[in-house]
């Protein structure tokens, strides 16, 4: 099986990435790999800084203070005054203390260590338990943008802010010499360093009389940072190719367009434009969708093109027509999954806690800084009302930007068929089901086809688990990936894909989808995949989903082939207080909006006995991870059919009381509301009638 699964991935892979990979991977073995030195500084002689055309400060803290609102402020206050500290707010979510002076390769949980002269292409090659990502973390300096903009509101705090800014820079250069350790490792991370400082330079920094020498300082990271990532430019386009190409081609062309004194920078500035160009066409699909399946990638890569239209406006040009079409089909894309109340998404895909730029006060799941952005940028209108989501607009495209008209959005059915999503829309805009079936056209990628997120007068109710951590112990990345957390069937204890590598899943889904109705009252939609054919038996396992608008959801989930199999279905709930049924035969969570149960059936309509966890550390199973590196126990409910295919489960999920009811084939759910009666026949619900 292991030679198979070899050959499998070097068909994925094609033949000129499996030979550029071979081929890295060797010289970086035998030293190969060269570590470009700094040239002289005098390209950076003189004042640069003032072509970052970037919105005046006082500026943003006159016209959208207000809109922010005190608390935030105050709240944001708080996080630069740890961040002196060495105190960093990490992914958005959580406090890390690194100390002062900060030790840029000491994970600040653990205390493991990197070592700090090892050269950047051996100096993750010391695999350990603690996630790089953490102490990346605080070399990505989150901080500058926590500093810099909080003076922006407290300018009685600005020079503090400034000067501690400045010396942890200083530091960072000190310790952290070009192509040497773990800061270096990555591309994407040097470049997302880069731009931090850039908007800490011309927000903070240069506003301070003590700390005018940071221009100098930074303009020698700038080009030490572009010559690294330049000249390692083809492994991000050929052996990764996703949203680190576009993080690094950013970097490549903003420093170009900045630095035009430099001797690179007319091929750095090239280069990096023709990149943005070419990907803005082949990473965003035609409906809207990402190569990456993940919405919180989409959104890290959203704020790429946003920069790269700053750094464009910067050099007196426009931005790319193809990066503008790019972000208008995203735009339909992410507002069509989107839940009005809060600006959050399903938490699909992978989610490392990306936000590079942090230009608001919104929680990190709140996407709405980003959508007003990109829709102010292409549309020249807003989706929101006024609120703290508009601090990213005017820092990026200026306060006057936000005079733009608003357009209120009204969110429907809809199905990205070319990508594989879909999205049953309740009369309540609160209220909708998110719906993962289509055949897999690049490698990254969940293993989780015909998942279902289910979303209840705006309270997430049953949920995708995330991501939680990338680089810590193997049973939770495991866990987190693969088929079992999610909201779908495993058969016979199998993934839908191999989980190859890390980051690597073999034998990509195919799936079809096999039905979308939307009606004023209900909606249905279906599909199958065919992850479980390459086993004994052949299995497929279908799924339809029966949305009675807007409080129940009938899910039927269908298992053929041939033989005996086990099939176990799962749903996990969302971070509510719990309760279980009579023998485990369901589970009802408590939302600020009320009860909301799950409960799954067989063909006869009987109650399926099953089991309930939350928080087990042991399998593990029962966690959700909004968050990256922070993990809660939710429920999770699993119900196991074993026998001759075919094999069905019917799932009712429900808001409100229900009388359900089965005679035959026939099936009959009503609630105070209304009375939905459907045909189960083979797999598939049909005969659908819906009446007040």
């Amino acid at each position: 099986m292991k030679l198979r699964d070899a050959a499998q991935e070097l068909i994925e892979l094609g033949p000129r990435a499996a030979v550029f990979r071979a081929t890295w991977e060797l010289k970086g073995r035998t030293g190969m790999i060269v570590t470009v030195p700094l040239l002289s500084g005098s390209d950076t002689a003189g004042a640069w800084a003032h072509r970052l055309q970037l919105e005046d400060p006082v500026t943003v803290g006159r016209g959208v203070g207000d809109r922010i609102g005190a608390p935030a402020l105050a709240k944001l206050r708080s996080v630069a005054d740890g961040a002196t500290t060495g105190n960093i707010l990490c992914f958005g979510r959580w406090v890390a203390a690194f100390g002062i002076p900060i030790d840029w390769h000491r994970h600040p949980v653990s205390r493991d260590s990197w070592k700090a002269a090892a050269p950047w292409f051996r100096a993750l090659g010391d695999h350990r338990s603690s996630d790089v990502k953490v102490a990346w973390e605080a070399g990505r300096f989150p901080q500058a943008y926590h500093l810099a903009r909080a003076a922006t509101f407290h300018p009685d705090c600005l020079e503090i802010y400034a000067a501690a800014l400045l010396s942890q820079i200083e530091s960072f250069v000190a310790e952290n010499p070009p192509g040497f350790g773990i800061h270096w490792a990555s591309g994407q991370e040097t470049s997302h360093r880069l731009i931090a400082w850039l908007f800490a330079l011309h927000v903070l920094l240069q506003r301070c009389p003590a700390t005018t020498g940071a221009e100098a300082v930074v303009g020698r990271a700038l080009l030490a940072g572009a010559r690294h990532i330049y000249e390692h430019l083809d492994y991000a386009r050929v052996a990764v190719n996703n949203n680190h190409l576009l993080s690094e081609a950013l970097a490549v062309f903003g420093v170009g367009g900045l630095l035009p004194d430099a001797a690179e920078a007319e091929q750095w500035r090239d280069a990096g434009r023709r990149t943005l160009d070419r990907e803005a066409d082949r990473q965003f699909y035609g409906d809207g969708g990402y190569i990456q399946q993940s919405h919180n990638y989409h959104r890290s890569v959203l704020q790429s093109y946003l920069w790269a239209t700053v750094f464009a406006r910067s050099m007196g040009e426009a931005p790319s027509d193809c990066w503008l079409r790019a972000l208008e089909r995203s735009l339909d894309f992410l507002v069509a999954h989107q839940n009005p109340s809060d600006g959050r998404l399903p938490n699909y895909g992978s989610n490392d806690g990306a936000l590079p730029s942090v230009l608001s006060t919104c929680d990190f799941s709140d996407m709405r800084p980003e959508l007003q952005a990109s829709s102010v940028l292409v549309r020249g209108e807003r989706i929101y009302q006024a609120g703290p989501w508009d601090e990213t607009t005017a820092w990026l495209l200026g306060v006057r930007a936000l005079e733009a008209p608003v357009r209120d959005v009204r969110r429907v059915s809809v199905s990205f068929a070319a990508t594989g999503f879909h999205v049953l829309r309740g009369l309540d805009e609160g209220c909708f089901a998110a719906f993962r079936c289509g055949t897999l056209k690049d490698r990254f990628s969940q293993i989780d086809m015909l998942h279902a997120d289910v979303w209840w007068r705006g309270q997430n109710v049953l949920v995708d688990g995330g991501s939680y951590q990338y680089n810590g112990a193997p049973r939770w990345h495991d866990h987190f990936m693969r088929t079992a957390s999610h909201n779908t069937v495993v058969v016979d204890g199998r993934d839908q894909m191999v989980h190859h590598r890390q980051f690597k899943v073999l034998y990509w889904t195919r799936a079809a989808l096999t039905r979308f109705e939307d009606h004023p009252a209900w909606a249905v939609c279906g599909g199958e995949h065919y992850g479980f054919r390459r086993h004994a038996g052949g299995c497929v396992h279908r799924r339809e989903i029966l949305f009675l608008k807007d409080d129940v959801w009938v899910v039927c989930d269908h298992i053929t082939g041939s033989g005996s199999h086990a099939a176990r279905l799962h749903w996990l709930g969302g971070p509510f207080e719990w309760t279980t049924g009579p023998g485990d035969r369901g589970v009802t969570m408590r939302t600020p909006e009320g009860g909301f149960s799950v409960v799954v059936h067989d063909t006869l309509g009987q109650p399926l006995e099953g089991n309930v966890v939350a928080g087990d550390e042991t399998i593990p199973r029962g966690w959700l991870s909004r968050y990256y590196g922070e993990r809660v126990p939710v429920p999770s409910l699993e119900v196991t059919l074993t026998g001759t295919t075919p094999l069905t489960f019917v799932s009712v999920l429900s808001g409100t009381p229900y009388d359900l009811e089965v005679a035959g084939d026939r099936w009959r759910v009503e609630t105070a509301h209304a009375a939905m009666t459907f045909n189960l026949t083979c797999g598939s619900l049909h005969g659908i009638d819906v009446r007040a």
